[in-house]
């Protein structure tokens, strides 16, 4: 008997704590949205649907302010971007009154609908590190995200190191909302920041371009609404001036010395020439893991190999002459001579520009 009656009391204590929970519980319920609405914060899971009236797409304003240039890797056609990213839809059904409350009202992520768009070039999921999302009396729906994302985007490098670049920024809503949006380009949002640490050193920002367009969706006939975003970007090039180009030039200047050395001292020519072109072989493995690995022709690899080949042409003019004055012929090997050292340095310097003509002209054509 004493046994029952203690499994009895742990009975009836067991289920007054459950009657204490269930009453806490319930009471939780009823007073959670209230504390909810007194905090500004809407949580009607109602609104998960697009606001859209008469079936019309709704108008999504979108516009990027660039806070950090991270990285451009230009073997990969990769860059690294941070910034926010701004959205502005109505949704009249957020509409309230500001008699007696706050002049907005802060909205949670998963209470409202919130339009679904990607960075379709991104290589890895866009991180989302913060968000904030307020409405205005009027429905007014302002979207605020800092992001970090990593993107791919198609370089032209012709006129490295002289070339400017366009790193393409492709927003478009998520494929089954095609149909619910419209999205516009936000020029009053959009921007890049004036810190020291926004670009790189390698980098300079131009500015950031967009535009709304259609994109079409594979074969199937459909098209989407786009946003492009363009940060363009130049190239600083002091370093090579410095580092590549004035040595090369020097090296060049080093083989066409040879030219005013007195015919007869052929041995000591040669030297010099030879010297010039074996360093000019060894400075392009020195250098070149600071060239970019593309499958065509840059203006630094043409200006490579026009000086690499000028400093070759000074070692046929050196055996030409070499072979003129063997025959006895040293009136005619010093014409030649004389001839040499006055083209030579006229020729290189207007190969030179048709050079830098044609690749300027190649840039022009994928200028952003």
């Amino acid at each position: 008997m004493t046994e029952c009656g203690e499994i009895t009391g742990y009975l009836k204590m067991g289920a007054g704590r459950v009657l204490r929970c269930s009453v806490v519980a319930a009471i939780l319920c009823i007073l959670t949205p209230a504390i909810v609405r007194a905090a500004g914060i809407e949580t009607d899971t109602g609104l998960l649907s697009p606001p859209m009236i008469d079936n019309k797409a709704v108008n999504v304003k979108v516009g990027l302010f660039l806070t950090n240039l991270i990285d451009v890797d230009e073997v990969r056609e990769l860059f690294q971007i941070s910034g926010y990213l701004f959205m502005t839809w109505k949704d009249p059904r957020l509409a309230f009154s500001t008699a007696g409350a706050a002049a907005e009202r802060s909205y949670n992520p998963d209470s409202i609908w919130i339009p679904r768009v990607l960075m379709i070039n991104a290589t890895t999921r866009r991180e989302k590190i913060t968000i904030n999302i307020r409405g205005d009396p009027d429905g007014t729906i302002h979207y605020l995200e800092m992001f970090q994302a990593q993107l791919t985007t198609s370089l032209y490098l012709e006129s490295f190191p002289f070339d400017t670049e366009s790193l393409e920024v492709f927003v478009v809503p998520f494929l089954d909302e095609r149909d619910t949006m419209m999205l516009e380009y936000d020029k009053q949002v959009a921007g890049v920041g004036s810190e020291p640490f926004v670009e790189l050193a390698q980098w300079k920002i131009l500015g950031l371009q967009g535009a709304a367009q259609h994109h079409a969706i594979g074969a199937t006939g459909k098209e989407t609404s786009e946003i492009e975003i363009d940060v363009v970007v130049q190239r600083r090039y002091a370093y090579y001036i410095w580092k590549v180009f004035l040595p090369l030039v020097a090296m060049v200047a080093i083989a066409y010395s040879a030219f005013w050395i007195k015919t007869s001292d052929y041995y000591t020519q040669i030297s010099i020439t030879l010297t010039a072109v074996l360093t000019e072989i060894a400075f392009l493995f020195a250098i070149s893991s600071s060239l970019p690995k593309v499958p065509y022709l840059t203006f630094i690899d043409a200006f490579f190999l026009m000086s690499f080949g000028f400093s070759c042409a000074c070692i046929v003019e050196l055996v030409a002459v070499h072979q003129i004055t063997e025959r006895n012929q040293s009136d005619s090997a010093a014409r030649v001579r004389v001839i040499a050292r006055i083209l030579y340095p006229v020729i290189y310097v207007a190969v030179l520009i048709v050079v830098a003509l044609v690749f300027s002209t190649s840039a022009a054509n994928h200028r952003p």
